[in-house]
């Protein structure tokens, strides 16, 4: 299905252009487009042509701008625009951590290959054996490079496995960067520094997503940089850090025409470029790290998803009332990045913002994307307005001018407050929670990808998390009683309906963590469909303890589901032994000394289920921790402190 005919595109372009030069948008003389639309090409974005192009861009874009505030000041509602200061300068590996898509590994905490777990806790990479049903430390070392003298200014997030090697991925605020340090692992288990370089980008931090992705043996990061008249110290570049610390250029990942950028941005020059939304990819077996980058522009606000595919980048265009010209209602545009880089890159013009990643489903079934968005986002995940449901033909992407058809739109109820969102099947779970508001009612949709209706569920509590348990879903959030409340969603795919299956509340808890991969979802290998075990980190006041240096959270909660039926069989970490508190306080007297190294917090949270085969094993903080279900009941039966190993 395409989004318009070739004839119909051209008269979009031949309409759009009539916008530009006339006095619909504005009463006011227009300069001559920055390129003439008959060097758009309908299949993929322009690109620019070389630096000069560039330049010549932003020289246009800079005057379209003056323009604009000599008016706005000339109208009377002129304001002084805020100053933004930017900074210049062979092996086996197991999937434990629930991710978005499958085969599309995530950066994360906790990894597992062949008979080791392998942990990133506060600036070190820590290597734990449990083969031959064992629990025990064999190698640990510092996330940074061995002589860096200064590596507090670097927040090691992310890390990724591949064929015998451990990739740490952090952001350096000293040097300006994304910094990639890939560690040798033996077959013993013993970690060994190989190489540290740095990409030059922007701060990747999110606090829902990840900045790293591991697709078919190739490491892709999200490498936002600005664009502005320094965009050439801006490009994405990649560094390698020598022995004392210089660094020397390997290599330039990015030139013009890797730039892109919509249609509708290219002919006008008004839009609000400023940003350049990149996304590197890297060879991470290679002898020296090879990368390279594609970038497509916008404005700071962005959301980006990766699919088997290609990765999405959903940004603004800056068309809106802010910049003294009638809105479009199409001031957004979705970007399609494929990984085969012979293949173009296409986009179009939508409106509405994504929640989050998950806001994201790349279906192979109708060749479509379909996104979630409403109204605007305030917040990281609190957002207020309309909700509706886009499927984007990804045939019929271009370059940008085009905008979605309104059939292409389902509407769905406005939603307000901290949004949840989760495609699972052939359904879409979306619902809110707003703990801080008593005038907001919690709200709990599901609509089916194949029709068009939208059916509401009345939930006993409210929405902090969905997820998937199988072919059914699972909601989970607070309830006026202060518990936490998990209630299974039975899928019906012929009827294409939903249906609470069964909901459990656990007394006097909160989650624990609030990332994707907190949460844990086993099936049985053996059991009737839809029965399995789930994990989820949660937090509970335990007076006389300190909780802040054992982890994010007090306990790791487990519910199985039999024939439908949640119940609950125990909890990991709960009471916290003597050994884990002399490590607490060992660990708060060395933040209190100012000896903590790096990343002395966890923004990515650390707290994790972990199933290794028929093994449950929690990462509670500094602490391994394994149980076993004897007569339908979790019972510990040891712990590990991966920490005290030098």
């Amino acid at each position: 299905m395409h989004i318009s005919s070739k004839g119909l595109k051209q008269a979009l372009t031949a309409v759009m252009l009539a916008l530009l030069v006339s006095g619909c948008v504005g009463a006011r003389e227009q300069s001559p487009p920055f390129r003439t639309l008959v060097e758009l090409d309908d299949n993929a974005i322009p690109t620019f042509k070389d630096a000069d192009d560039v330049d010549a861009y932003l020289r246009a874009q800079e005057r379209e701008r003056a323009a604009i505030a000599q008016r706005q000041k000339e109208e009377g509602w002129w304001w002084e625009p805020a100053i933004i200061v930017t900074a210049s300068k062979s092996t086996e590996d197991v999937a434990i951590t629930n991710t978005q898509v499958a085969g599309v590994d995530e950066g994360g905490i906790v990894k597992a290959t062949r008979e080791f777990l392998v942990i990133l806790r506060r600036g070190r990479v820590h290597v734990v054996r449990h083969g031959d049903n064992t629990l025990e430390t064999v190698s640990s070392i510092d996330a940074f490079p061995p002589d860096d003298p200064d590596p507090e200014d670097t927040w090691y997030d992310e890390m990724l496995l591949y064929q015998g090697m451990v990739i740490v991925i952090g952001y350096s605020y000293g040097e300006g960067g994304t910094e990639i340090s890939r560690f040798n692992f033996s077959d013993a288990g013993v970690l060994t520094y190989r190489d540290t370089h740095y990409l030059n980008s922007a701060d990747y931090y999110s606090s829902s997503n990840y900045a790293s992705r591991l697709v078919d043996g190739t490491f892709y990061s999200y490498t936002p940089t600005y664009f502005d008249v320094d965009w050439r110290d801006n490009l994405p570049f990649l560094e390698r850090r020598l022995p004392g610390g210089a660094r020397v250029r390997v290599e330039t990942t990015l030139k013009p025409s890797d730039m892109g950028m919509s249609a509708a941005m290219m002919v006008d020059p008004s839009s609000g470029a400023e940003m350049m939304h990149g996304i590197t990819a890297c060879d991470v077996l290679s002898e020296q790290l090879t990368c390279s980058t594609r970038t497509v522009l916008g404005t700071r606000a962005s959301e980006y998803y990766f699919s088997g595919e290609a990765a999405y980048i959903w940004t603004g265009t800056g068309h809106d009332t802010r910049q003294g010209r009638a809105s479009r209602d199409w001031g957004n545009v979705l970007y399609r990045l494929p990984f085969n880089l012979s293949d173009d890159v296409t986009a179009v013009s939508v409106k509405g913002d994504p929640v989050d990643q998950f806001s994201f489903h790349e279906d192979d079934e109708t060749d479509s994307l379909f996104v979630l968005t409403v109204g605007k986002m305030w917040g990281s995940v609190y957002a207020k307005g309309e909700a509706q449901l886009l499927q984007i033909p990804l045939e019929g992407m271009g370059n940008g001018i085009e905008v979605l058809p309104p059939d292409l739109h389902r509407s769905l109820p406005e939603m307000e407050g901290d949004v949840q969102n989760r495609f699972v099947g052939r359904h879409l779970m979306v619902g809110n929670g707003v703990w801080w508001r008593d005038d907001v009612d919690a709200q709990f949709y599901i609509t089916p990808l194949d029709e068009r209706w939208v059916q509401k569920i009345d939930l006993p509590h409210t929405v902090s998390r969905l997820d998937r348990l199988g072919e059914d879903g699972v909601a989970i959030g607070a309830d006026a009683d202060g518990s936490l409340g998990f209630t299974a969603i039975v899928f019906d795919e012929d009827e294409l309906t939903g249906s609470i299956g069964s909901t459990y509340f656990l007394p006097a808890a909160e989650e624990g963590e609030n990332r994707s991969q907190a949460f844990y979802w086993r099936a049985d290998p053996d059991g009737g469909d839809g029965d399995g075990l789930m994990a989820l980190p949660v937090d509970r006041e335990l007076e006389g303890f300190d909780f802040y240096y054992l982890g994010s959270a007090t306990a790791m909660v487990y519910l199985d589901r039999k024939g439908g039926n949640l119940r609950p069989v125990g909890e990991l970490g709960s009471t916290p032994d003597a050994n884990a508190i002399a490590a607490a306080e060992a660990m708060q007297k060395l933040d209190q000394a100012g000896e903590c190294k790096a990343s002395c917090t966890d923004w990515y949270g650390n707290s994790r289920p972990i199933f290794i085969g028929d093994r449950i094993l929690a990462l509670m903080g500094d602490q391994i921790i394994e149980g076993e279900l004897v007569g339908g009941q979790i019972v510990e039966l040891r712990r590990l402190n991966f920490t005290q190993l030098r």
